[in-house]
């Protein structure tokens, strides 16, 4: 692996200090000096286009929080506070924009009898927001972004940003609850760029760049197949025969960290696809088997060593010619918990209703479409209007709408660019949701 310098990130660091919604603070005054007897005020001035998710905490946890775009003041025991400010998102038609949080000052502040103190809070939109990403696979290794505007628009377009991060041949991408954009390279590696660089094109070296044995086993090539990021913020990787989870804390700066856990299974030996449901499930598209496997979230703590999964689900065509559903390479939850899967071997998506993916089988499901051969199953994403998005060859991403997802032959509204070679792999920058992500 060629050595890599680690870029020092800003925002990073600063979501980085703010992440935890309690434990007792370690900056501003001791104890010493700020003595808890009495009743004092905390107020807090909070600038934010959007409602905002500041939180404050004593020793013992978060003692006020929640979205609210005022200004407020507290009325609180005498004592030393915490506030933190973290990441919020904006609804949005396709894409919603995302802001990030900064304290001006010092974050811990003493609340003194009688006295009031002030805590400044100031919000701004990441630079990077509202975009879908997507590899391109032209032989320069370039990750291609495109706005909301131009998403809506579709037709010819030129990407609003680019990123050369020096990768061969990117095989996944992802990004995750800080707004970070992860790309996973056929070479093991996994490179991550911050938020606040996501807004314009760039060659420079990523913030955090990782490898070992975590991301690429002994065989080449050996990239991620797939990355998913589940509640707590642990990335999940799919390499050649298992899945890794890499702790929240191993994904801060460059190096080859050690897996959280692994999970190896018949149902799950040469995964391709990864998706977390509504539940914190775990599913998994299988090339082997050709199935898509769950994995229910309270197996999720512990390492999962040649088990089988909880539920497989086999796709079968109708009549009049029957025939098993192969390469689940794509996997997306929508807004109503159906599971959509694109099957590369046909080049068919498929809709799983909570229903139907509820218990093993092999079935036919309601909602099966044959897709144009120059759009690609290979992955998946859902806006925040319910459209899916596909990639797509010969210069082109595609775009189904949610309202013709009902339809026995729904149009594919294409947006193309004399940049694209063929696109393989793509994220949105943000995705439907709670108001509020906490980091």
């Amino acid at each position: 692996m060629q050595a890599r310098k680690s870029w020092a990130f800003g925002i990073l660091m600063a979501l980085s200090a703010c992440s935890g919604d309690g434990g007792e603070s370690t900056g501003g005054h001791g104890a010493d000096a700020c003595p808890a007897s009495g009743t004092g005020s905390l107020a807090l001035d909070i600038e934010s286009a959007v409602p905002a998710d500041v939180r404050v905490s004593d020793a013992a946890g978060v003692v006020d929080g929640g979205t609210a775009a005022e200004s407020r003041t507290l009325t609180l025991p005498a004592g030393e506070y915490r506030v933190s400010a973290h990441r919020v998102r904006s609804p949005g038609e396709l894409v919603g924009p995302a802001y990030q949080g900064a304290i001006e000052g010092e974050d811990t502040v003493c609340v003194r009898d009688g006295e009031t103190a002030t805590v400044a809070v100031r919000y701004t939109r990441e630079p990077g927001s509202e975009k879908l990403w997507a590899t391109n696979g032209n032989g320069d290794g370039q990750i291609l972004a495109f706005d909301a505007a131009q998403l809506a628009e579709g037709g010819e377009q030129a990407p609003s940003a680019i990123i050369d991060a020096g990768l061969t041949s990117p095989t996944a991408l992802r990004v995750d609850g800080a707004g970070r954009l992860w790309i996973g390279d056929r070479s093991g590696e996994l490179a991550a760029y911050g938020a606040a660089r996501l807004g314009a094109s760039t060659a420079d070296e990523p913030d955090v760049l990782l490898g070992g044995s975590a991301v690429c086993e002994t065989s080449l090539p050996c990239g991620p197949r797939a990355l998913a990021f589940d509640a707590e913020g642990a990335l999940w990787v799919a390499t050649l025969s298992r899945v890794v989870k890499l702790a929240p804390e191993a994904l801060g700066g460059s190096g080859e960290p050690a897996p959280a856990l692994t999970l190896t299974s018949p149902d799950a030996s040469r995964p391709e696809s990864l998706a977390f449901d509504a539940d914190g499930n775990l599913w998994v598209g299988d090339g082997a088997t050709n199935g898509v496997a769950k994995f229910a979230a309270e197996r999720l703590a512990a390492d999962i060593a040649d088990e089988p999964a909880d539920v497989v689900l086999l796709g079968q065509s109708g009549p009049p010619v029957v025939a098993n559903l192969r390469g689940p390479q794509g996997l997306a939850f929508d807004a109503d918990g159906n599971l959509w899967v694109g099957y590369f071997a046909g080049n068919q998506l498929v809709r799983y209703t909570p229903e139907e993916r509820a218990a093993s089988g092999t079935l036919t499901p309601e909602v099966l479409f044959d897709i144009d051969v120059l759009a690609l199953v290979t992955d998946l994403a859902v806006d925040e209007s319910g459209n899916l998005w596909l990639p797509g060859a010969a210069g082109s991403l595609y775009r189904i709408d949610a309202a013709e997802l009902s339809k026995e032959e729904p149009a594919l509204v294409a947006l193309t660019s004399d940049v694209i070679g063929n696109a393989a792999k793509l994220t949105l920058n943000t995705v439907a949701g709670p108001t509020y992500i906490a980091p």
